[in-house]
């Protein structure tokens, strides 16, 4: 490929399947489409025509019908969503069980499970939208449940099932400080797997729209009016709200590192892997403009 055929399009492609590539993992035309990394918006018809024109030069392969950059082994996708599924089907009743919490409005399912990425070491993560001013009350119920279900084990690298962040309805924007292309891959992979309200993914995305970007290809077909509710006000909840918040921040005061804690949001992230991922990510998407600045060609695997 010479070194004046690379394009806005092209490089949009190339930092998408390295994103990807980073964890061995090839993408569909549809992904690519839709979970574009870019500035700019592209048709298919365009993404299509520079995709080929990457494989033909051998800077992407084409692996079952799906992308990875060239050089990189792939995961066998089939067996890893087999495996996903088997972990979501045995953990189901676990699920369902804590979802029976009335103030829970959402449960999704984020990291490697969201993406059908799942091996034999992964476990389920899990964002929980909450009603307003019931957060603590929330997650203390949901960390008492899996206990007593034996789905919490003081080893944590043994846990199944990780609740790792609680968000309040009326607070569903991402800290601004922690806003990157890690999270806004994690937000547009996220999947809502028990909800009472609706329309409460909607307003999660709406309240994210920042993640257009980098992904301005992700699009959502939003209802006509997100109507707002009326928030409950209870004196004896709030005063359990707070007393709830203070008994669990003092328990884990002495592990708190880089976690964010607070009243309206918690997200437990001791072993942050952005800077890893993203890390990765960007040698991976240099090592590849290198190659095509230099004119090479690696050969397919």
């Amino acid at each position: 490929m010479k070194k004046n055929s690379i394009n806005p399009c092209k490089i949009s492609i190339i930092k998408t399947i390295s994103y990807s590539s980073f964890f061995g993992f090839p993408l569909s035309f549809y992904e690519i489409t839709n979970n574009l990394i870019s500035q700019s918006k592209f048709s298919e018809k365009i993404i299509k025509k520079n995709l080929e024109e990457l494989v033909d030069a051998k800077i992407i392969r084409k692996a079952k019908g799906r992308y990875i950059i060239a050089g990189i082994k792939n995961v066998d996708r089939e067996k890893r969503l087999k495996k996903t599924s088997e972990i979501l089907e045995k953990n189901k009743p676990y699920l369902k069980t804590i979802f029976k919490i009335p103030w829970i409005k959402m449960i999704s399912l984020t990291g490697s499970i969201a993406n059908q990425n799942a091996d034999e070491y992964a476990d389920i993560d899990l964002l929980f939208i909450t009603e307003s001013n019931r957060l603590w009350i929330c997650r203390g119920l949901v960390f008492t449940v899996l206990k007593i279900m034996g789905k919490l084990p003081s080893d944590k690298s043994k846990r199944e099932i990780c609740p790792n962040i609680f968000m309040e309805e009326n607070n569903l924007g991402w800290p601004k400080k922690r806003r990157n292309l890690y999270v806004a891959q994690n937000i547009i992979s996220m999947k809502p797997y028990l909800w009472r309200d609706e329309e409460i993914y909607f307003k999660f995305i709406k309240a994210n729209n920042w993640i257009s970007k980098y992904y301005p290809n992700f699009i959502i077909d939003f209802p006509k009016e997100i109507k707002k509710k009326k928030q409950r006000k209870n004196l004896i909840m709030s005063l359990i709200e707070s007393w709830a918040m203070k008994i669990q921040v003092s328990h884990m005061r002495k592990s708190i590192t880089t976690e964010t804690v607070n009243q309206k949001l918690i997200h437990f992230n001791k072993n942050d892997s952005s800077k890893r991922v993203l890390s990765g990510y960007k040698k991976i998407y240099k090592d590849t403009l290198k190659k095509i600045k230099r004119g090479e060609a690696k050969p397919p695997l």
